[in-house]
C-alpha cells in the first residue's frame, strides 16, 4: 500500500564511501533536502522562429542537511571518511567523495525499520559548504551542503539505461538496524548540546604566537570581544562570565567548480576554489558598547614616521569546543571585518554587539567520534579523559 505522506519518523539518511559495504546512518538529523537542476542550453537557427534544439547538459544534484550536535559524528566527518581524506584540515578533506542515500519507509511504521518503500542514492557527492551554529536559545547544529551529478531512485519506472536499472534494483540500507527499536538517543552523556555545553573551561598555561590559549579543549575567542581575556578565554568573575556571548556562527563555502574534459560528458573532478573564506560571527549582550576603536592613522600606530603604520587590527586565534566532542579551529590569522552595535531601543530591548571575523583556508573540523580510519592519530588522550588535538590544531 502506498504511503499517504512522508514525515520525519519514516525517513533515514546514510553515507557510504568506496570501501563500505553498508551505509553509516546519520543520527540527530533534523532536515534533508534534495534539489535536482536540469541544465538546458538553447540553440536557434536562421530561418525559423521555433527552437532548433534544447540541449540537455548534465544535471546538478544538491543535498542539504541539518543535524544537532549530539555526540554522534558530524555530517562533515562522515561524508569525508574515505581513505582519500588525509587530515582534518580543509584541504585534507577537499578531494573526498561520498554516496548519500535516503530511505523512506511505510507511514504505518513508528521508526525507519524493515523494508523501505523507496530509496534514493546520490553518488559522487562532494561537500560544498559547512556551517556550525551555537545559539543562545536553541540546539547547537551543523548545516552541510553536498553537490554532485548523479541520483537514482529505486522503483523509477522511467529509467531506460540498463546500468541505472541495475543500480536502482540493488539499492538498500544493508545491515543497518539503528532505528529498529524506536529508541535511539544522543550518544553524548550531556545529550543534545545547548548553550551550557560550550566549553569555556580554564585553559592550560601554553600560549600560541598570538598569546592565545593553545588548548583545543577550550573555546578561544578574540580579545576584541569585550570581556574576553588577552589570552582569548572567557573566564568567570564570581558566577558571571566576562563576555555574555549569545551566538556564534562559523561558516565556509568551498565554491566547488567542475573540471571537464573532451570525451566524457560528466566532470572528472570538482575542486575547491581556493582561497576559501572562513567566517566567524560572535554576538554578545553588551554591557559597555563594542569597545572597538578605529582611526584613519591606525590605533596601533606609534608615532608618525614613515613605515610606522600598524593599522587598527591584530591577527586573532579562534577555537570552538563543545562538551559532545566537536572541535573547530580557524587558525591564528582571523581579523575583525566588521563590528555592529544595535538594539537598546525604546521597546526595552537589550543592546547587542556582533563581531564578524574572516580568514582564509584555515578550517579544521574534528570530532572525538570521527569515523575516519586515521582519526585516532589526530587525537591523543590526556589525564581526565579529555582530548587534545595534535599538530593540526596547534
Amino acid at each position: 500500500m502506498a504511503n499517504n505522506r512522508i514525515y520525519y519518523a519514516i525517513q533515514q539518511v546514510g553515507f557510504k564511501d568506496s570501501d563500505d559495504a553498508n551505509y553509516t546512518v546519520g543520527h540527530g538529523v533534523q532536515t534533508v533536502g534534495i534539489t535536482t537542476s536540469f541544465n538546458l542550453e538553447q540553440v536557434f537557427e536562421m530561418g525559423q522562429l521555433a527552437i532548433y534544439e534544447n540541449i540537455e547538459e548534465i544535471p546538478d544534484i544538491e543535498v542539504t542537511m541539518n543535524k544537532t550536535l549530539d555526540g554522534y559524528p558530524l555530517i562533515y566527518c562522515v561524508a569525508t571518511k574515505d581513505a582519500t581524506t588525509t587530515a582534518p584540515t580543509l584541504n585534507g578533506r577537499a578531494n573526498t567523495k561520498t554516496k548519500v542515500a535516503m530511505s523512506i519507509f511505510p507511514d504505518t511504521n513508528q521508526s525507519a525499520a524493515g523494508s523501505a518503500s523507496s530509496i534514493v542514492e546520490c553518488s559522487g557527492m562532494y561537500v560544498s559548504s559547512v556551517s556550525y551554529n551555537f545559539p543562545l536559545d536553541d540546539n547547537f547544529t551543523e548545516d552541510v551542503t553536498l553537490v554532485g551529478n548523479d541520483k537514482i531512485w529505486l522503483g523509477d519506472l522511467h529509467i531506460a539505461n540498463t546500468d541505472a536499472i541495475a543500480r536502482a534494483a540493488a539499492l538498500s540500507f544493508d545491515g543497518d538496524t539503528s532505528f529498529a527499536d524506536n529508541d535511539d538517543s544522543p550518544l553524548a552523556t550531556t545529550g543534545v548540546n545547548r548553550r551550557q555545553d560550550l566549553l569555556f573551561t580554564p585553559a592550560g598555561s601554553e600560549l600560541d604566537s598570538n598569546t592565545a590559549a593553545n588548548d583545543a579543549d577550550v573555546t578561544t575567542l578574540p580579545p576584541d570581544v569585550y570581556g574576553i581575556t588577552s589570552s582569548g578565554t572567557n573566564e568567570l568573575v564570581g558566577d558571571t562570565y566576562g563576555a555574555h556571548v549569545s551566538n556564534i556562527t562559523v561558516s565556509a563555502d568551498f565554491g566547488r567548480e567542475a573540471i571537464n574534459e573532451l570525451g566524457r560528458k560528466g566532470p572528472y573532478h570538482r575542486f575547491v576554489s581556493f582561497p576559501v573564506e572562513v567566517t566567524c560571527e560572535i554576538e554578545v549582550t553588551s554591557v559597555s558598547g563594542d569597545m572597538v576603536s578605529a582611526t584613519e592613522d591606525g590605533i596601533l600606530t606609534i608615532g608618525g614616521t614613515t613605515c610606522s603604520d600598524l593599522g587598527n587590527l591584530t591577527d586573532r586565534t579562534i577555537r570552538i569546543a563543545t562538551c559532545e566532542g566537536t572541535r573547530l579551529y580557524l587558525g591564528r590569522k582571523n581579523k575583525l571585518s566588521s563590528v555592529s552595535y544595535s538594539g537598546g531601543d525604546t521597546g526595552g530591548g537589550n543592546v547587542s554587539v556582533s563581531y564578524s571575523y574572516t580568514t582564509f583556508n584555515d578550517f579544521v573540523v574534528m570530532h572525538e567520534n570521527d569515523p575516519h580510519a586515521s582519526a585516532s592519530g589526530w587525537w591523543t588522550n590526556r589525564a581526565g579523559g579529555d582530548y587534545y588535538l595534535l599538530e593540526d590544531m596547534s
